[in-house]
């Protein structure tokens, strides 16, 4: 078996770094632009074991983003949000932990 790849989708900045480390498959869109089509096909190749997607543009989609992390028939690709160049949201629910707790049932 290959190993996995990296998926970035966010903002140009942040993809351009991505591409600097090696990722190609990035997808650059604005906070407005719906991100459906491109989640439904990063979720549907499965060489993809990571999608990294701008907290930002989550957050604008955060109803798409909870219908395809349902709707997974594998566990992978996992959905990461990571900061983007205005760093972090903050909030009062973690989505990184909520994740890893989901995972394995322990609180870090």
């Amino acid at each position: 078996m290959s190993a996995l790849k990296i998926a970035i989708v966010g903002d140009s900045d942040t993809v351009s770094g991505f591409r600097l480390g090696g990722v190609t498959r990035s997808y650059v869109v604005k906070v407005e632009e719906p991100i459906d089509a491109i989640l439904a096909e990063l979720i549907a190749d499965e060489m993809v074991g990571v999608i990294a997607i701008t907290e930002r543009l989550a957050e604008a989609n955060r109803s798409v983003i909870d219908e395809a992390n349902k709707g997974k028939k594998r566990v992978t690709p996992i959905l990461v949000e990571i900061s983007d160049k205005n760093g972090p949201i903050v909030r009062e629910v973690d989505p990184l932990k909520a994740l890893i707790k989901s995972a394995i049932g322990v609180e870090i």
